[in-house]
């Protein structure tokens, strides 16, 4: 699994539920896993990329978010991978693993599997992302996706949308797929919670004003340049709102800042524009009136989660896979990508209603203990290991 980000949150998770459930479960992991300080009761092999992580510590140049010292970087963890394979293999000996589960996302993963299976290892893969590129998808894209997911015994997806969408694109048999919902993100939220007066003063805003919280990595796919189009709309009716954009700019971030010249919102958006440590994320939840997600296209999000942690409105697109886990008009709406104006509207609507967005809140929270329980997850991810145990790979 991936050190850091949303599928290291989504992987702890899910190990500490099967753990509960009293599976033996063992991660192996990249160098810079952000959990490995705490007590997981199971064994951590935080090895991957080791040395590649220290040529970057030791080369500041590397750590720049442009072309070509990303590229450089990619190239040294391409040359660590082969290592990394044959430790992985070392550690599913070491532990006598019957099952295992991939939560990466990139197309070197074929490697892995390949070495797994040839181990005599079943393989579960969870799809995180359909196209976990966020672009168009290339026909050695399709080839190389379809050859991995040929390779594994089971599939896991997020939604049904994206079981139809591996099952188009990648020509992936339909028996192989098991469709289990993202997990809730409850473990983000302190015993001790703030009210949202007071964390909206701790970011320096005025604790009456409205916002709305865009969170996450910023990519082409979320459709941050859609929210500000909305927001002139926005401002026009609710007096000092602010807009909060918060995540790491995965993209040239200069095309947002146009557009928000280009509408003077100079003073109704706050950017923190960087990678946001778990113990930082609280306080811009609980400073939030209502969450957006304007994406383009995803498989699921675990944004999604985390305002439903939090107790927190939603307002999304109405791509399938965010009408599957939304209870329109329960606790969010979803609009067609595009529409600024109905966008607009609904947030209008919303941040004009206390009572309403509380009450929405409340059933966000009430689903994340419920439908997104992890307990009930982990139940249904031990069915795939036995059933990938034992020759049988789909529902």
């Amino acid at each position: 699994a991936l050190g850091d980000g949303g599928i290291a949150h989504y992987t702890y998770n899910l190990l500490k539920a099967m753990k509960k459930r009293g599976i033996s479960v063992s991660l192996f992991t990249t160098i810079n896993y952000e959990f490995k300080t705490e007590q997981h009761g199971y064994e951590v092999y935080p090895v991957m990329f080791r040395f590649a992580n220290i040529v970057t510590n030791h080369i500041g140049y590397l750590a720049r978010e442009t072309a070509f010292p990303s590229m450089l970087r990619r190239l040294f963890k391409l040359a660590e991978y082969p290592v990394n394979v044959l430790q992985a293999l070392a550690a599913a000996r070491k532990v006598q693993a019957q099952c295992v589960h991939l939560q990466s996302v990139n197309w070197i993963e074929l490697i892995m599997v390949l070495a797994f299976r040839l181990a005599g290892l079943p393989v579960v893969f969870t799809v995180h992302n359909v196209n976990p590129h966020h672009k168009t998808l290339r026909i050695y894209h399709r080839v190389i996706y379809s050859m991995l997911y040929k390779l594994c015994n089971s599939l896991v997806i997020h939604s049904e949308q994206g079981k139809r969408e591996l099952m188009e694109l990648f020509n992936v048999e339909p028996g192989k797929v098991w469709v289990i919902p993202h997990g809730d993100y409850k473990f983000f939220v302190p015993e001790i919670e703030l009210t949202a007066e007071t964390a909206k003063e701790r970011l320096g805003l005025p604790g009456t004003v409205k916002t709305i919280l865009f969170f996450g990595a910023i990519r082409p796919n979320k459709g941050l340049d859609f929210m500000l189009s909305a927001l002139p709309r926005i401002c026009r009716k609710i007096e000092g709102l602010r807009l909060l954009i918060v995540g790491e700019p995965w993209e040239n971030y200069q095309r947002y800042r146009k557009i928000i010249e280009q509408y003077q919102l100079e003073d109704n958006v706050c950017e923190y524009l960087r990678y946001v440590s778990n113990d930082e994320i609280p306080l811009f939840f609980w400073a939030s009136d209502v969450v957006v997600l304007p994406y383009r296209e995803i498989t699921q999000s675990g944004v999604l989660q985390i305002a439903y942690a939090f107790s927190k409105p939603v307002v999304a697109t109405d791509i399938e896979g965010f009408k599957e886990v939304i209870d329109e008009g329960r606790n969010g709406y979803t609009v067609p990508f595009g529409d600024s104006q109905r966008f607009a509207e609904i947030l209008i609507t919303m941040l004009s209603d206390e009572i309403k967005m509380l009450e929405m809140g409340k059933f966000s929270r009430f689903l994340a203990d419920t439908r997104y329980s992890w307990e009930g997850i982990a139940e249904k991810n031990e069915a795939v290991y036995r059933l990938a145990s034992s020759g049988r790979g789909g529902e």
